[in-house]
C-alpha cells in the first residue's frame, strides 16, 4: 500500500534569471526510475528529510527572463517551519535556483561549440537527479560498468524492495531506502537483486552514513580538491563517479578531470567530428577553453545531443547508451 502524503504547503521562489525550468528539472540523458515524474511545466519528486518522506512538486510560473517556480511540499504529517525551510533549501541547492550563471554566458557568448546552445539552452542549470549525496550514490554505484537498461533493472528491484511507495499529488512514486534501511541487509540479500560486485559497495556505504562518516554539509564548505580527497574515501567510487559528485552534488563547474571510455567517443564524435580523441586533448583543450566551466560546459555539450535523441535516430549515439 502507499504511504499517503495529504499535508500539503506551498512556497513561491524566484530562481535568478535566466533560468529554463523545463531544461533544469528534466534531463533526457539520465535514466529513468520511479521517484520522479515530469511534463512540460510540471516536475514531481520524492525526497528523505532525515528519515522523513517527503513529496514535492515544482510548478513552472514564469519565463526564463522573468522566472518563478511555486513549490509544494507533501508529507504523511504537517511540517514544522524548520523542516519546510530545510527541504526547500535542499530543493533550491539540486536545481540551483540561487546560482548566477550570467558571466559563464557573458564570457562563451562567442564560443563556436557554446554560443549555438546558448540559444536552446540559457539558463539551464545543473541537476543531480537525487537530492543529497547519499541518495546520488546509489545511482552511481548501480551506473557502474552497465549498460543503461541494466541500471534501470538493477534500481527498479532495490526500490521495490527496500523503497516505500507514496501517493501525492495524484501522483503514485517511491521513495529511496535510507542507509539505516539497507544497512540492516545483509551482501547475500543485495545480490539476490542482481547487484553483482555492487551488493557489496552498497553495504559498505550505508554502513559508513550510519556511522556519520560523511557529513555533506561539512563537505560541501571545502575546496575542490579537499571535497574530491573526502569524495574518494566513500567505498565504491572512483575518479569517474568522483568528478559527477563534485559537479552535481556539489556543484563545483570545473569538476572534470577524468572521462569514461563511452564518454570520449561522445565527445569525440560531439567536439571534433571524429571517432576517438585522446583524452588528454580533450581534459587539456576544455581547460584551455572553457577553465573554471568547463564541466558546466560540458554538460551542456551532452544534454543538447540526448535531447535531439528524444526526436532524432542517432545511430552512433545508441551503439554507446544502449537502453
Amino acid at each position: 500500500m502507499a504511504i499517503k502524503l495529504d499535508k500539503r504547503i506551498s512556497r513561491i521562489i524566484k530562481p535568478i534569471a535566466p533560468f529554463d525550468f523545463d531544461k533544469t528539472v528534466y534531463n533526457p540523458s539520465f535514466f529513468p526510475t520511479p521517484d520522479h515524474f515530469f511534463k512540460s511545466g510540471k516536475y514531481w519528486q520524492t525526497m528523505r528529510l532525515d528519515k522523513k518522506i517527503l513529496g514535492f512538486r515544482l510548478e513552472n510560473l514564469g519565463t526564463i527572463k522573468a522566472p518563478k517556480v511555486r513549490v509544494c511540499l507533501f508529507a504523511k504529517s504537517s511540517l514544522k517551519p524548520k523542516e519546510a525551510e530545510t527541504a526547500l533549501a535542499k530543493i533550491s541547492w539540486q536545481f540551483g535556483f540561487d546560482e548566477d550563471l550570467n558571466e559563464f554566458y557573458k564570457e562563451f557568448k562567442k564560443d563556436k561549440i557554446l554560443s549555438p546552445l546558448f540559444k536552446e539552452y540559457l539558463g539551464m542549470r545543473s541537476n543531480s537527479g537525487e537530492i543529497g549525496l547519499y541518495y546520488s550514490l546509489q545511482v552511481y554505484i548501480v551506473l557502474q560498468n552497465a549498460t543503461v537498461r541494466r541500471t534501470v533493472q538493477m534500481m527498479n528491484n532495490l526500490l521495490e524492495k527496500y523503497g516505500k511507495k507514496v501517493r501525492f499529488d495524484n501522483k503514485e512514486l517511491y521513495a529511496f531506502w535510507t542507509p539505516e534501511i539497507l544497512n540492516k541487509a545483509t551482501e547475500k540479500d543485495l545480490r539476490d537483486l542482481k547487484l553483482g560486485y555492487r551488493a557489496k559497495f552498497l553495504k559498505r556505504i550505508a554502513s559508513d552514513f550510519v556511522k556519520g562518516k560523511f557529513d555533506e554539509e561539512s563537505i560541501k564548505t571545502l575546496e575542490k580538491e579537499k571535497i574530491k580527497e573526502k569524495v574518494m574515501e566513500i567505498y565504491g567510487i572512483g575518479p569517474a563517479s568522483a568528478d559527477y559528485i563534485l559537479f552535481e552534488v556539489f556543484r563545483r563547474f570545473d569538476a572534470f578531470d577524468y572521462i569514461s571510455p563511452w564518454e570520449q567517443k561522445i565527445l569525440s564524435m560531439l567536439i571534433y567530428k571524429k571517432k576517438l580523441v585522446p583524452v588528454q586533448k580533450i581534459l587539456k583543450d576544455a581547460q584551455k577553453h572553457w577553465g573554471k566551466w568547463k564541466m558546466l560546459a560540458i554538460r551542456y555539450i551532452f544534454t543538447d545531443i540526448f535531447w535531439k535523441r528524444k526526436t532524432q535516430k542517432i545511430d552512433w549515439l545508441e551503439k554507446e547508451i544502449r537502453l
